[in-house]
């Protein structure tokens, strides 16, 4: 299956369904569903981004969302990308890349462990898993 390596934590929040754009610097013509892995490094800066979405779910929700040890070498979910485009209006979307569209996020209640990634999207053998 079509898999997506995404660096923590926004491989939680995609699956989350709380980041709706995925930003990369080539296209897409891929539509469909996804695996998204998160690698063994997450982003260097991607705590202070956290923390700051965590203040904004909760003014916007009145509760907190799951917060735990974020994952690394595994796959935690899945969701479906419906196009790809440039200058998208959600708050997600970074100026100068192409905005990968995400719909149907889901996050595994069991991720799949021990999963080595790679760049772009690569495919996954789901027969592999035991």
């Amino acid at each position: 299956m079509k898999t997506l390596s995404v660096r923590q934590p926004w491989a939680y929040l995609i699956c989350s369904g709380i980041k709706d754009v995925e930003n990369r610097s080539r296209r897409t013509n891929y539509q469909g569903k996804v695996l998204i892995h998160s690698p063994a490094k997450g982003d260097p800066r991607g705590d202070k981004c956290f923390l700051l979405e965590q203040v904004k779910y909760i003014a916007r929700y009145g509760k907190e969302f799951a917060v735990h040890n974020f994952l690394h070498s595994a796959i935690i979910g899945s969701v479906e990308i419906i196009d790809c485009v440039q200058n998208h209006s959600s708050i997600w979307a970074a100026a100068g890349y192409w905005h990968w569209i995400l719909e149907n996020p889901v996050l595994f209640d069991k991720p799949i462990l021990n999963v080595p990634g790679r760049l772009g999207l690569w495919d996954f053998d789901m027969r592999t898993i035991k």
